[in-house]
C-alpha cells in the first residue's frame, strides 16, 4: 500500500511544473522572456479542467435592482444616516430641548459611516442615488469643516 502511494506521489511530482509569469523580475525590471500559455500548459488534461475559467462579463450585461422592501427606500436610509450627523453638528437642536450642541466626534463617526456605505454599494447605485449621497456627504463635510475651526 505505501509503495504504491509513493508511485503515484513521484508520477504526480514529475508532471507538476510551475512556470513564473509575473512580467517584473525582483529589481522591478521588465523580464525579457515571458512564456506564453502554450509553453506553460500542463501535460494532464485533469490539470486545465480543474482550472476554473476567468468570467467575463458580457457587453448586454444588465444590473437589475433587488426588490426593495416596501414603504422604504435608499434615499430614506441615507437621511435616516445623515440625520444624527446634521444633530451632532448642532444644525438640529436636541430632542426635548431647543438647544442645540456640537459632538464633532460622534458627527465623524456618521460621515464616516455614511462614507462606508457609499463604498460597498459603489456600482450598485442608480445615477441619482449615487448623486444624492455624494451630495450629502459634501454636504455634511462642508458643516464639520466649518463647526471644527
Amino acid at each position: 500500500m505505501e509503495q504504491r502511494d509513493e508511485k503515484s506521489q513521484a508520477s504526480e511530482e514529475e508532471q507538476l511544473k510551475v512556470v513564473d509569469r509575473r512580467l517584473f523580475t525582483a529589481d522591478g525590471e521588465l523580464r525579457s522572456s515571458i512564456p506564453s500559455e502554450d509553453e506553460t500548459s500542463g501535460t494532464s488534461e485533469d490539470a486545465q479542467t480543474r482550472r476554473p475559467e476567468p468570467t467575463s462579463r458580457q457587453p448586454d450585461f444588465e444590473r437589475r435592482p433587488v426588490e426593495e422592501p416596501k414603504g422604504c427606500d435608499f434615499t430614506m436610509l441615507i437621511n435616516a444616516m445623515a440625520e444624527p450627523a446634521l444633530l451632532f453638528l448642532g444644525e438640529i437642536p436636541q430632542p426635548g430641548s431647543d438647544e442645540a450642541s456640537v459632538d464633532l466626534d460622534r458627527a465623524r463617526i456618521q460621515i464616516d459611516m455614511l462614507d462606508l456605505l457609499r463604498v460597498k454599494c459603489r456600482g450598485n447605485l442608480t445615477p441619482e442615488e449615487e448623486g444624492l449621497l455624494d451630495r450629502i456627504l459634501y454636504q455634511l463635510r462642508m458643516l464639520f469643516v466649518s463647526r471644527s475651526k
